[in-house]
């Protein structure tokens, strides 16, 4: 199951890189869809292949340069949140009543804002994750560079 998962991933890596690649090709002018479908090679287009071959393997090994784990909060669940850690920080332990107690009446239901954020942040997550595949097909030795730097720094013995 872990090989079949493996290979999944790794034709979804070299998908996303092709798309990657007709983008930057229609950027180009080198791949063209109308008025006819039409494409130009250039002997650069080889080091574009070259990349794009080497992507599924890059991302395999180092999956925290692409994919975002951070969870996306939207503006307004923001603000609830800091309206609630004021309100618990102001609270002085006395009784509650309900005298000039203003209450927000969707609160009643959940402490949650009504809104996108979970589609928001599988969004954020693809959009990174296709930049950050183009920008490896642009510049996949600086990736490369940078790994290799970062790996040595972290195991320099005197550091």
């Amino acid at each position: 199951m872990r090989i079949v998962s493996l290979c999944f991933r790794w034709l979804c890596y070299l998908l996303l890189g092709g798309i990657a690649l007709g983008a930057l090709l229609m950027y180009l002018d080198a791949l063209v869809f109308y008025p006819s479908f039409a494409y130009h090679f250039e002997f650069y287009h080889l080091y574009f292949v070259i990349t794009l071959l080497l992507l599924p393997i890059f991302r395999l090994r180092h999956p925290y340069l692409f994919i975002s784990d951070d969870q996306f909060v939207s503006l307004r669940q923001k603000a609830l949140d800091q309206h609630h850690q004021d309100i618990s920080s102001h609270h002085r332990g006395g009784r509650w009543g309900s005298n000039g107690v203003r209450v927000n009446p969707f609160e009643y239901t959940s402490p949650y804002t009504q809104s996108y954020d979970g589609a928001t942040g599988l969004a954020y997550s693809l959009a990174k994750s296709f930049f950050m595949s183009l920008l490896f097909l642009l510049f996949a030795p600086l990736f490369y560079l940078g790994v290799f730097v970062y790996q040595r720094t972290k195991k320099d013995p005197l550091r």
